[in-house]
């Protein structure tokens, strides 16, 4: 309210002066708003970076340097702001410049410095000042970056007197409209402006991956409200770009360093590089012990995402992910690539294989991508190859998009029909009716999805493990896994620091799921065959299965053939079904106890369909059969594998290995210890006394 008083203040003192100004906010502010809008991030740069040659002075400040040409006012300033008078003095240049800054501001134009004589004598002057130029051809494209030009003679000139700087020459008089609104001209780009500490808080919220949106609302809710805020989302996103090209691109030199680090720091640590014949680095693949243990295991599945690039080196950032026995995410490795060819994919794929000591996978799902379904076909060729649905719809989204806005609702079509098939010939029959009902026969891009449908619809794996990729959105949630930590184009560092605490947050969660252990479930009804299933699988797959269980409820039985086929009729809808129709048929062998559904879901992920389990009801069978229970899900799994492991490294007895027993046991023993503070304190006083012996001994 003062700031909008004193405003009127000064409008009424120079209004007998002003007599040539038009008051036009809206399109006064129009105008330099776009002009703002269109600074590129090497403008910044040069904002941010260095003042002007003109604006340098001995009497400067490091703040104030910092900040460069643009000031905005304080609080204090902004109160006892008054029209300029022949006379002033200030202590500083900086000072002068401020004042006139903060009248310029409560008036309602721009000022900025002119020129100046052997810095003791410089002009602060209207940005409209100057001829404008002229314009012969009246249909040009008007510039966004142009300011019209009025030949305004609105200046004050201050000069170095004895050690003060004092207004010699005051012109108040405008000839163009003037924006004396505050909310306004904090638009204008010498009002603009972000303190030291309001730019060192911009950094950590970028550098924790908030959107500009979301800064935005930030600040505005600190200032109090959007008219406070004397920047915009774009002023983030060009100190952002200006940082970054402030910072010289070592990425690779410094990821280098590091892996290095690592190495001599945790002998398990591998680090495999790839060569050009110059022997300049080119591809990095790394893992950890961990994480070869962890594909020893879990290594049946894998997921390759080639979603991010680094923004210098347009290196490919590509996570190797797995899935384990809870049905979590697991990070098996990670490989920085330097192209997308063959070449470089069948390398990967090699060192990965070398490194897990040639173990197969069973099944891959990439991204669409031919120079890896090469690599792989060359690589691993009993390897099942897939593509990510999500990855293909989208691209094909992309490309026939005009077609798609034309046709209605050909892609809701398309995608009910590529997630709802069960078989081959119901998916091939029901496209053929799609490309006809729409008139589609002519598209190409419609034509190479059909050619190619057997490496990337679901229907074609559906006898192929693949797990609860197309029940619970991990086709379209593999390159999700890193959105909130890392940008689709980020530096280098950025991808080895997020991938380190993904990495972390992934042990983590593991750790609590592995407590979970020991506690009881909760079971929603008094099945047997519910509390079996709590008895056997992990809790994070013991909830999927119970989901299974609720959903066989919603299902009638019809006997369509006498103990031999049965069709499961849907009478009560629920959330989330994994096919959207309403019946399914179950085929059974009465003398091996065999059952086997439609939805095929148990090959696909290994555990049982809810269609199965409502038959299972109906026959009275109690306990989940031998069969149909697969170990991967189980509790004691992975404790087997492991102890598996662990014999198999004790044989070896190599330093990797013996690091890998030893991180493991101390992991298994900090549960109890740390649980407890007297155990700890002891526990930690005879670790000293080891370190001590060992000390010793090496003297």
């Amino acid at each position: 309210d003062s700031i909008e008083k004193n405003t009127e203040g000064l409008l009424a003192d120079g209004q007998d002066q002003q007599t040539n100004s038009v008051y036009h906010p809206l399109q006064q502010a129009e105008e330099e708003n776009q002009l703002h809008d269109n600074v590129e991030s090497n403008e910044m740069l040069r904002n941010y970076s260095s003042s002007e040659t003109d604006s340098d002075s001995s009497s400067g400040s490091d703040s104030d340097s910092e900040v460069g040409k643009y000031f905005y006012p304080q609080i204090e300033q902004l109160e006892m702001a008054k029209q300029p008078e022949p006379g002033m003095k200030f202590e500083t240049l900086e000072d002068a410049h401020r004042f006139y800054n903060t009248y310029a501001l409560l008036t309602g134009f721009e000022a900025k410095r002119g020129t100046n004589y052997m810095r003791k004598k410089f002009h602060l002057i209207c940005n409209r000042s100057g001829k404008s130029r002229a314009t012969p051809d009246l249909q040009r494209k008007r510039k966004r970056k142009s300011i019209e030009k009025t030949n305004c003679q609105a200046k004050v000139i201050v000069k170095l007197t004895k050690g003060q700087w004092e207004f010699t020459t005051v012109r108040n008089e405008h000839n163009h409209p003037l924006c004396p609104s505050a909310s306004l001209t904090k638009f204008y780009l010498s009002h603009k402006h972000i303190s030291t500490e309001e730019r060192s808080f911009l950094k950590v919220l970028q550098r924790t991956r908030i959107p500009p949106n979301k800064v935005m609302k930030i600040f505005r809710r600190m200032r109090g409200s959007f008219g406070s805020t004397p920047f915009k989302k774009k002023d983030g996103t060009n100190l952002l770009c200006a940082e970054q090209h402030r910072k010289e691109n070592s990425d690779v030199g410094r990821m280098l360093m590091y892996f290095k680090e690592k190495e001599l720091q945790d002998p398990s640590f591998q680090c495999m590089k790839q060569t050009d014949e110059d022997n300049i680095v080119r591809s990095v693949f790394w893992t950890d012990a961990r994480s070869r243990m962890d594909y020893k295991i879990f290594g049946d599945f894998l997921l390759f995402d080639t979603t991010y690039t680094t923004d210098r080196h347009n290196m490919l950032f590509a996570p190797i992910i797995g899935i384990n026995n809870h049905g979590r995410t697991l990070l098996l490795g990670c490989a920085l690539l330097h192209d997308e060819s063959a070449e470089t994919y069948k390398w990967m794929f090699e060192t990965l294989l070398h490194v897990m000591e040639d173990k197969m996978p069973v099944s891959i799902i990439t991204n669409q991508d031919e120079a890896m379904a090469k690599a792989i076909g060359e690589v691993m060729p009993q390897v099942r190859h897939r593509l990510c649905k999500w990855d293909v719809l989208e691209k094909a989204q992309q490309n026939i998009s005009a077609f798609i806005a034309e046709s209605g609702n050909i892609k809701a079509d398309l995608d009910s029909l590529v997630d709802n098939s069960l078989t081959e010939k119901e998916f091939e029959e029901g496209w053929d009716a799609l490309i006809e009902r729409y008139g589609a026969s002519e598209n190409e891009y419609l034509q190479i999805l059909w050619q190619r449908r057997k490496n990337w619809v679901p229907v074609y794996f559906r006898e192929d493990f693949y797990p609860f990729v197309q029940s619970h959105g991990c086709d379209k949630g593999m390159n999700l896994l890193f959105n909130d930590y890392v940008l689709s184009i980020d530096r280098i560092e950025k991808f080895i620091e997020r991938y380190e605490e993904i990495h972390k947050n992934i042990t983590k969660t593991d750790e609590e799921d592995r407590l979970q252990t020991g506690t009881v479930p909760s079971c929603f009804s008094l099945q047997p065959i519910e509390k079996h299933a709590a008895d056997i699988y992990t809790r994070q797959i013991f909830l999927k299965v119970q989901r299974e269980l609720l959903h066989s409820t919603a299902f009638n039985v019809q006997e369509v053939q006498r103990g031999a086929v049965y069709r499961l009729n849907k009478v009560f809808n629920y959330e989330n079904p994994e096919f959207d129709r309403n019946n399914f048929e179950v085929q059974v062998e009465s003398g091996t106890n065999a059952f086997k559904c439609q939805c095929a879901k148990f090959t696909r992920d290994g555990i049982l369909c809810c269609h199965i389990f409502r038959l299972f009801t109906q026959f009275g069978i109690n306990q989940i059969p031998e069969q149909y229970i697969v170990p991967r899900w189980t509790e004691k799994f992975r404790e087997e594998k492991e102890k598996q492991y662990k014999e198999k490294c004790s044989e070896q007895m190599d330093t990797t290995m013996r690091y890998t027993n030893f991180m493991t046991k101390m992991a298994d023993l900090g549960k109890t210890i740390c649980s407890d503070g007297a155990k700890y304190d002891a526990f930690m006083l005879e670790v000293d006394k080891i370190q001590e012996n060992f000390a010793t001994a090496q003297k």
